[in-house]
């Protein structure tokens, strides 16, 4: 598989490239945003720390990183983001717990959980 490329960003921090195709699921990927931005212990529970991870789909859409299936988010994901509890709150607080109530999924016509990335969360600015 060839490499590509996708960028990370944090503020106060210089934007990082990162190929995604090297992880197997979303803990291997959040273990390795928390070292390489010397945030370790963070991203594991955001409702404790107040840091979340988003990303910035293909049709510009953003979205929580780890709400879909892996698969689904390393076909579409363009950029990542990682907010700061001041940048969350800048993003709404009260708009990022809504979504992380309503992760997404939805039931099909057998009861079971059909799961697609998540609906967008607004739009982040630079």
């Amino acid at each position: 598989m060839a490499f590509e490329s996708h960028k990370v960003y944090k503020s106060g921090s210089v934007g990082r490239s990162l190929d995604i195709s090297r992880f197997n699921n979303y803990h291997e990927l959040k273990e390795e945003l928390s070292q390489m931005f010397n945030i370790e212990g963070l991203l594991e529970d955001p409702q404790r720390s107040g840091w979340q991870l988003v990303f910035v789909d293909r049709e510009n859409d953003v979205l929580l990183l780890g709400d879909g299936p892996w698969e689904a988010f390393v076909n579409s994901v363009w950029y990542i983001k990682i907010l700061s509890p001041e940048d969350v709150q800048k993003l709404g607080k009260q708009e990022l717990e809504t979504f992380n109530q309503n992760s997404g999924e939805r039931t099909g016509n057998d009861g079971r959980k059909v799961s697609g990335l998540p609906p967008s969360i607004g739009s982040l600015d630079f």
